[in-house]
């Protein structure tokens, strides 16, 4: 049976075991994987010992009791998957998704072993830890395990008598899990193709929706304001004339001392604030329904280019920042003149990201 022993030379002496000097295996590893993946390996492999991850004796009654057994348990698939050329193994993994794993796995234990019963908040930094590593012997059991395919031949073949081996059907069986993997790539990838054609398809449907409602809106204060400018071009004029017969009906004689003579100027008064005040909810209403037309116009131009934008570009993490970009301009909070949105600044990444941080954060 064919199985690998990493032997890796780690440190210089006196040397901290994480920034040891690791010698990159050559055997132990098919010729093709990165040095970079098999650099966290090693350290995986040669800085690390369980009862140190434990931490028996730094913690306590909180020690890290299932550390042992899931840290063989990863060793012991990475040893496995050590056996597969690394061009073999789905793009899921070999994208850096595996060696973002290992690193995370890396500073896990690096955080298990600085912890100890006297740090601030012992209790719950053990149990985030526990919940992490546990994630990460999942992750590994369900993503990497399954692709290495040469260890359960050995396996297979160990188990046997070597007299009695069939090299043929050795030779089937492996031909059979070579098929399976193949096959099984080629839906992940069907899976990854059908799965960005849906979302761009919903993308641009729930675009074609959103911008069908910014522009009926736009229309509807369109109307509303151009009804609020007729009402102010009737008002001004109307306005002045009530005002002045109202003054010519109110106003008291040349030298007149009579007390009503001067209520009346104050009830004269008091109708001219009226008119101008019903003059300054035309204006107000106009030009705060011309604003909502044209902010609704400008995110109905957001949206019917929200697709074309995206998708034209390539890199991940420029698209996702585009995108965040659009959706935050066609959600904000519109600034109307009557309500306003100033002090609202809390952006979409703040709002879908804050409630899940802890509350002592």
């Amino acid at each position: 049976m064919r199985r690998v022993h990493l032997d890796f030379n780690t440190m210089e002496a006196g040397a901290d075991a994480q920034n040891a000097d690791v010698i990159v295996p050559g055997d132990d590893f098919a010729p093709d994987w990165p040095d970079s993946v098999r650099l966290l390996c090693a350290r995986i492999f040669d800085a690390y010992e369980a009862k140190q991850i434990q931490g028996r004796d730094r913690l306590g009654a909180l020690a890290f009791d299932d550390a042992p057994a899931q840290v063989e348990g990863i060793r012991r698939i990475l040893r496995d998957a050590a056996l597969e050329n690394w061009d073999d193994l789905p793009p899921t993994l070999t994208q850096g998704q595996l060696e973002g794993q290992l690193n995370e796995l890396c500073n896990s234990f690096d955080q298990m072993i600085e912890l100890s019963s006297d740090s601030e908040n012992a209790a719950g930094r053990t149990a985030e830890l526990k919940e992490r590593l546990t994630n990460l012997h999942n992750w590994f059991k369900q993503e990497v395990r399954p692709f290495a395919l040469n260890a359960r031949i050995d396996e297979r073949a160990g188990d046997r008598d070597t007299s009695e081996l069939d090299v043929e059907s050795l030779r089937a069986e492996y031909d059979s899990l070579r098929n399976q993997l193949n096959e099984l790539n080629h839906r992940l990838a069907q899976a990854d193709d059908a799965v960005s054609a849906a979302r761009t398809e919903a993308g641009s449907s729930a675009s074609e929706e959103l911008g069908q409602v910014f522009t009926d809106r736009a229309i509807r204060y369109e109307k509303d304001a151009a009804i609020w400018l007729f009402a102010l071009i009737c008002s001004v004029p109307m306005a002045a004339a009530i005002a002045f017969g109202a003054f010519e009906a109110l106003r008291p004689d040349a030298g007149s001392r009579d007390a009503h003579d001067f209520a009346g100027l104050g009830f004269w008064l008091f109708v001219l604030g009226l008119l101008a005040f019903g003059i300054r909810v035309c204006a107000q209403n106009f030009r705060v329904n011309r604003h909502l037309a044209t902010v609704a116009r400008s995110k109905q131009s957001s949206c019917s280019t929200f697709p074309r934008l995206v998708s034209a570009v390539s890199d991940e993490e420029v698209r996702s920042a585009v995108t965040v970009s659009l959706a935050q301009s066609i959600f904000a909070v519109e600034e109307t003149g009557m309500v306003d949105g100033s002090a609202d600044h809390v952006t979409l990444i703040e709002r879908a990201v804050l409630p899940n941080l802890p509350k002592g954060s």
